[in-house]
């Protein structure tokens, strides 16, 4: 599922790859989700989002993403923030725990390799609290956006790419190529007939102002010939007295 918005004053694409933590699937299913999310963000995303849900981040959400990541390679690294999502669950629960270590103990509890892989990701992360509205809300997607514009810089502006997004932008520009050598053959194919329209249209013009100019010359003719007699019989009658 593709997106378009302008948020912040920036236009953003998001393409939404649900499946691909889904654990139950085989590996065909998530290799055809893969290709698609290739697909629709060719020729490569400026950044990954990974949205997990606070207190499921287990052992499968890691090993899924591990299988992606080894798919796309480790340069992927570069480019992945992890959004937790239900941060209001766990303010409920400082709230029982005045103790409680919020996102910090949150992080500092993960297992090593939930650790592991959130330090190959630069311990990018972001939480989200999914009851904010209003500026509470948008001000948690500025937050997110800060963090995909510092990637960025970092990556120096490049988006992600791999031979996998090359070739899908090489097929993508072949088939734009199709689509405009048709647009041009049509262009060309609508030129001609318009032509051939307006090249009949003045050809029946033409013959129709042929006809009525033949035609005024027969009246013409006509008239002349029924003066010229009309004026011989008047010159017969002076002369002949007829």
């Amino acid at each position: 599922m593709v997106r378009y918005a302008n948020r912040f004053g920036k236009l953003i694409c998001l393409v939404d790859t649900p499946g691909i933590q889904d654990s139950s699937r085989n590996n065909e299913d998530v290799q055809n989700k893969i290709r698609d999310c290739i697909k629709f963000s060719c020729p490569g995303p400026h950044a990954i989002i990974l949205v997990v849900q606070i207190g499921r981040f287990t052992k499968e959400d890691v090993e899924t993403v591990e299988h992606f990541c080894s798919h796309f390679g480790k340069e992927l690294e570069k480019y992945v923030i992890v959004l937790f999502t239900r941060f209001d669950d766990m303010k409920r629960e400082m709230k029982k725990k005045p103790n409680h270590q919020g996102m910090k103990g949150f992080i500092e509890d993960l297992t090593p390799p939930l650790k592991e892989f959130l330090s190959k990701c630069g311990n990018r992360y972001i939480e989200f609290d999914n009851t904010l509205e209003g500026t509470s809300a948008e001000s948690q997607v500025q937050r997110l956006l800060d963090i995909v514009d510092n990637m960025v810089r970092e990556n120096g502006g490049l988006h992600y790419t791999n031979q996998d997004y090359q070739n899908a932008e090489i097929e993508l520009q072949k088939h734009i190529a199709e689509i405009k050598q048709k647009n041009e053959l049509e262009r060309i194919k609508i030129e001609e007939k318009m032509r051939k329209e307006i090249s009949d249209d003045i050809r029946k013009q033409y013959e129709q102002k042929q006809q009525e100019l033949i035609s005024e010359l027969e009246r013409i003719r006509e008239k002349a010939k029924r003066n010229w007699f009309d004026n011989l019989c008047e010159a017969g009658r002076d002369i002949f007295g007829w």
